[in-house]
């Protein structure tokens, strides 16, 4: 069923490196054409932003959507995290108010991370893939991450019907993707707005350059985010890590 929303193939593999390495080699090998999914039951090399590792065993979701041809731009990562947190507090609305964006690339219950994306861009092929760790039915976290990180079944108390996830996360994508493509994120700034974990707060940023305190007032039509560095001047930056929020 869910071949029918994006994808012409759909990849399903046990143990690998990442799902996102694996969609690379498979386009690089010339093995696939048009959009496809790579899905895998557990990753050995997960991979986060700035070369960080991602906790990835059996019972998560890690998959990469590979999508071929589309004229997309780096804000895919904050549409991807809409049509997550959109498809979260529709299975599970005891979860609305809780489960909250954060920029640039989380999702977030509570202060713990439950969600993350990678998106990469492969020019030459033409390929935008976008990387999705969930944190669904994982039932404890190593000692290290167990005060930053948790899962949905742990939220709930239940466990989540991985099946159900992807049909309502697929279908959601398919459908407002074009709209995304025609209009990029003007459609979803009050939405993301409203369910941003930093909007309002005090935060630092860490950039390639520096090192930047303010008050984030949300993000701009291209996924910036917008930090007010003193009264009146509000700045967008396009990447960066948040390093402390006061």
């Amino acid at each position: 069923m869910i071949k029918q929303y994006l994808f012409d193939e759909i990849y399903s593999f046990n143990k690998v490196l990442s799902s996102m390495n694996s969609a690379q080699k498979m386009i690089q090998n010339g093995d696939v054409n048009g959009n496809f999914l790579v899905r895998v039951n557990e990753q050995t090399g997960g991979k986060g932003r700035q070369k960080n590792k991602w906790f990835s065993p059996e019972g998560g979701l890690w998959f990469t959507m590979a999508l071929y041809g589309l004229p997309l731009d780096s804000s895919l990562t904050i549409f991807t995290g809409v049509i997550i947190h959109k498809t979260i507090v529709d299975l599970y609305p005891e979860l609305d108010g809780k489960v909250k964006i954060k920029w640039p690339n989380d999702i977030f219950i509570g202060d713990k991370k439950i969600c993350g994306i990678l998106t990469t861009h492969l020019g030459v092929k033409n390929y935008f893939l976008v990387g999705i760790g969930i944190d669904t039915n994982i039932s404890e976290f190593p000692e290290e991450l167990q005060e930053v990180a948790s899962s949905i079944s742990i939220e709930l108390g239940t466990d989540i019907d991985h099946d159900l996830f992807l049909e309502r996360l697929f279908e959601l994508y398919a459908e407002e993707l074009p709209e995304f493509i025609e209009n990029r994120l003007k459609e979803y700034l009050e939405y993301y707005r409203e369910q941003s974990y930093l909007t309002g707060k005090e935060i630092d940023l860490v950039t390639e350059f520096d090192k930047f305190t303010g008050k984030v007032h949300g993000i701009n039509s291209k996924g910036a985010l917008l930090l007010e560095l003193r009264a009146g001047m509000i700045q967008p930056f396009f990447s960066g890590s948040v390093d402390k929020i006061y």
